[in-house]
């Protein structure tokens, strides 16, 4: 049986929250242009992304609290970490400003639907595939790699709209009271 009651934390929630506790870390070797070291720990942290909503489901531990945590710590890691290759000259302005606009959007989309509906989407596959990008956007622009990054950048605006279009789309639908799932 899940665990829906809320703010229930569980074994995968303090992963969740792990990614949290690695941000300075990575910030700071960003900064300091150590960058093998800032990889090191963000690939750990993108693996706990992944790991703990697996061993949500394989405990049965799924709870509301990991339905709000994990895609909020996803942003904050997010933007924090784009901003940081932004300002230390990795990553262009046009791609930190599409990534953000797109999850400060949906991100705020889900917080009134939380707050109106009760209702908290689960990931699709557009938008795991373009979490899945975003991570290696992120990971070649950590280890300096602009050619592959920038090549990764322009494969992810598909993902970007695609994905922003069907969590619009779910929302529009919810709010009217059409969309269950």
């Amino acid at each position: 049986m899940k665990n829906k009651s809320s703010f229930t934390m569980t074994i995968s929630n303090y992963i969740t929250l792990s990614r949290i506790v690695f941000l300075p870390f990575i910030i700071y070797f960003l900064v300091t242009d150590q960058r093998v070291i800032a990889f090191i720990i963000l690939f750990i942290s993108l693996l706990s992304d992944m790991f703990d909503g697996f061993l949500a489901r394989r405990l049965n531990q799924e709870s509301e609290t990991g339905k709000m945590l994990d895609p909020l710590c996803d942003k904050i890691s997010l933007i924090a970490i784009l901003v940081t290759l932004f300002i230390i000259g990795s990553l262009p302005l046009w791609g930190l400003i599409i990534i953000i606009a797109r999850d400060v959007l949906i991100l705020t989309g889900s917080m009134i639907l939380w707050k109106n509906k009760n209702k908290i989407f689960a990931s699709n596959s557009f938008g795991k595939i373009t979490g899945f990008l975003y991570g290696a956007v992120i990971c070649a622009f950590t280890l300096g790699w602009q050619i592959l990054g920038t090549i990764i950048l322009y494969l992810c605006i598909p993902a970007i709209i695609g994905s922003f279009i069907i969590y619009l789309n779910r929302y529009v639908r919810t709010m009217k009271g059409e969309y269950a799932g």
